[in-house]
C-alpha cells in the first residue's frame, strides 16, 4: 500500500503535483504573514523601533512597576490619542494619583481619545473607559497578559496550527526521505506547537523567561520550514522509486 511503502512525491500525477505544491507555498506565505503580525503586536509596546526582549518581557510578564492603564497608554495605545497634549494631560492625572476627584479633568480625553472602541457598547478587550468607576481597574498593577486572555489565546493557537502540522506532517511522510529523519521531523513539529504555547506561559510566570518566547516561535518556524523545503525538494528533485 502507497502509505506503508511510499513512493515519493514526485510519482504523483499532475494535478496532486500541482495542489501540493500550491499547498506547500501558501502554508509557508501563511507563516510568514504571522512572523509580521507578531511583529506589529508586539513591536510598539515600549514604543521603539523593532520587536525587543522588552517587548516581550511586558507583553506577558508586563511592567510590574506601573499600572495597566499607564502600560497601555506608553505602549500599544499612544497611537490612539488625538494629540501629544491629550496624552499628557492623562500622563499627568496618572502621575498626580489618578483620583476620582481629578477625574472630570481628564474625562474629555477619554471620551475624544478612548470611548471610541471602549465605550460600554463596544467593550473592545473587555475595556470601558466611560467613567471612573470603568477606569478604576486599569489603576491597578500592570501584570502582563490576564490568565483568560493566555487561555483564549493557546486555545485558538493549537486549533488554529495543529491542522496545518498535520497536513504538512501527512505530505512529508510520503516522501523518500529516511523514516529515521521524517519521524525526529515530524516529532519535533508536535513538540514546537507545545513548547511555542508553554513559553507564553512560562513568561508570564516569570520575566526571565521571555527569551523562550522568541525559542518557541523559532522552533515552529523551524519546523515549518523543514516542511515546507524537504517536501518540495523531494516533490520536484528526487527521482522516482523503481
Amino acid at each position: 500500500m502507497f502509505w506503508k511503502e511510499p513512493a515519493g512525491l514526485k510519482s504523483l500525477n499532475v494535478s496532486a503535483k500541482v495542489g501540493i505544491t500550491l499547498f506547500l507555498i501558501i502554508a509557508g506565505i501563511g507563516y510568514l504573514l504571522g512572523f509580521a503580525n507578531i511583529l506589529l503586536t508586539y513591536s510598539p509596546v515600549v514604543q521603539k523601533p523593532g520587536m525587543s526582549m522588552e517587548d516581550i518581557r511586558i507583553s506577558f510578564y508586563g511592567a510590574r512597576g506601573t499600572t495597566v492603564l499607564e502600560a497601555s497608554i506608553d505602549g500599544t495605545m499612544k497611537e490612539y490619542f488625538q494629540s501629544e497634549n491629550e496624552y499628557q494631560e492623562l500622563k499627568l492625572w496618572l502621575t498626580n494619583g489618578a483620583s476620582e476627584a481629578d477625574f472630570a479633568s481628564v474625562q474629555p480625553v477619554f471620551e475624544s481619545s478612548c470611548v471610541m472602541c471602549h465605550s460600554s457598547e463596544s467593550e473592545v478587550a473587555g475595556v470601558v473607559t466611560e467613567s471612573y468607576q470603568s477606569v478604576e481597574p486599569l489603576l491597578a498593577q500592570d501584570t502582563g497578559k490576564s490568565i483568560s486572555r493566555l487561555v483564549a489565546l493557546s486555545h485558538t493557537h493549537v486549533l488554529a496550527t495543529l491542522p496545518i502540522i498535520f497536513l504538512l506532517a501527512l505530505v512529508f511522510s510520503f516522501t523518500l526521505y529516511n523514516e529515521k529523519l521524517k519521524a525526529v521531523v515530524i516529532g519535533f513539529s508536535f513538540l514546537a506547537i507545545l513548547f511555542d504555547i508553554g513559553s507564553w506561559w512560562l513568561a508570564k510566570a516569570a520575566a526571565g523567561a521571555a527569551p523562550l518566547v522568541i525559542l518557541g516561535g523559532v522552533s515552529l518556524a523551524v519546523s515549518f520550514g523543514a516542511y515546507v523545503v524537504l517536501s518540495l525538494i523531494d516533490l520536484l528533485f528526487k527521482k522516482k522509486k523503481a
